[in-house]
């Protein structure tokens, strides 16, 4: 069963993701932050690294309808609760989660290491940060925690705890809690 807490957090994720903020996790959404992307790192969205970024944003809208088994184009929150307790947190099998925490990492990282060097920098954390409108208050603060290790890079690794504390964590104060902005 999901917490209070677990719940505000995932109503705080879907609030990012909505970047045109209409309610609905639709495919413009994911492709706008692809753009942001294309925009921050300076490239053209015709060229083939800015094609690959668009396709890989979009990729990742595609993967959440199917893991919500949802036929529509629009994921409303109340679809996007409705997938995190049914299937991720009381489907009965754990390793759902754990997947997904994995897979959307990964994403993260395909998206926003972007000079491709494994890690995620400060600079490149703050760019995912104003990418989703998220604001930069927490930034430090967030990356800090992430860091786990201290070495001033977020590996994949320390992405996967930060964002499983996210899902998991009923502690307020938990490590990776504010990884995607202030969601109290």
């Amino acid at each position: 069963m999901l917490s209070e807490i677990q719940k505000r957090k995932i109503h705080h994720f879907f609030n990012v993701l909505d970047i045109d903020r209409n309610g609905h996790l639709q495919p413009a959404d994911f492709v706008n932050v692809g753009k942001r992307i294309i925009e921050k790192v300076g490239l053209g969205e015709n060229s083939r690294a800015g094609k690959l970024i668009l396709i890989k944003s979009h990729r990742l809208f595609v993967q959440l309808l199917t893991d919500a088994d949802n036929p529509e184009l629009s994921l409303t929150l109340w679809d996007w609760i409705e997938f995190f307790r049914d299937q991720l947190f009381e489907g009965g099998n754990a390793g759902v989660l754990e997947y997904y925490i994995h897979r959307t990492s990964r994403h993260i990282f395909d998206l926003f290491d972007m000079n491709r060097d494994n890690h995620i920098s400060k600079d490149e954390y703050a760019n995912m940060l104003t990418i989703y409108k998220i604001p930069q208050e927490h930034a430090d603060q967030s990356f800090e925690e992430l860091d786990s290790n201290k070495d001033g890079k977020i590996s994949v690794d320390e992405m996967i705890n930060g964002l499983r504390n996210f899902f998991k964590s009923n502690d307020t104060n938990s490590p990776g809690n504010l990884i995607f902005g202030d969601w109290r």
